[in-house]
């Protein structure tokens, strides 16, 4: 069950690079901006929170379907079998 589970995180790699980015802002402007522990965390957080959540709605059906291509999910939209 647990195993299956990463296939889902299709945003995770996003929201990751987001907090790299941020983080690296941040350490850039370190000397300019100084933020509080945490709104770092909170931002941190929510970032990763948001792509998992994203990921988990965008995958809801593979649980009892499977993962879709592209060109699948499309003939499926236009009601071709």
């Amino acid at each position: 069950m647990l195993a299956g589970m990463i296939e889902r995180f299709v945003y995770l790699k996003v929201g990751l690079s987001a907090v790299l980015v941020f983080v690296g802002a941040k350490m850039l402007l370190a000397d300019v901006i100084e933020l509080p522990i945490w709104v770092s965390l909170l931002a941190i957080a929510t970032k990763i929170g948001v792509s998992i959540a994203a990921s988990l709605c965008r995958t809801a059906g593979w649980a009892t379907r499977g993962p879709q291509t592209r060109s699948e999910a499309v003939l499926e939209t236009e009601g071709v079998p």
